[in-house]
């Protein structure tokens, strides 16, 4: 199901395993899993989950395990691994374009449609 609220597509799998948020007027992107984990793409590029990961870049394994686990890539991008609540309080903060109506809460998912 894919839905849009305020420049924002809503997207739920149908065996209801994630919830995506993907901000079509920056690209940010806000994902929930079923067992709650999170994990989120800010407008920078930058990667931060708050559960462990596995990850190859270029064929080099890295591994994020602990909070505060940080990759930092060759073009200035981080990946880190913080806890849901830092994640979803970022999100809140850095999910949405100047000026765009804030339709989502991150910490409630509660959704807002524009009047």
């Amino acid at each position: 199901m894919i839905k849009t609220v305020s420049g924002v597509d809503l997207i739920h799998q149908a065996d209801g395993s994630i919830w995506i948020y993907r901000n079509t007027k920056n690209n940010a992107s806000f994902m929930v899993r079923k067992d709650g984990e999170v994990s989120y793409d800010d407008t920078l590029e930058n990667y931060m989950t708050s559960s462990p990961k596995h990850i190859r870049i270029n064929f080099e394994p890295f591994v994020l395990k602990n909070y505060g686990d940080e990759i930092r890539k060759s073009d200035g991008t981080r990946m880190i691994m913080l806890p849901k609540k830092e994640i979803q309080e970022i999100a809140n903060k850095t999910f949405y374009a100047e000026g765009q109506f804030h339709a989502i809460d991150f910490l409630t998912y509660t959704i807002t449609e524009e009047k």
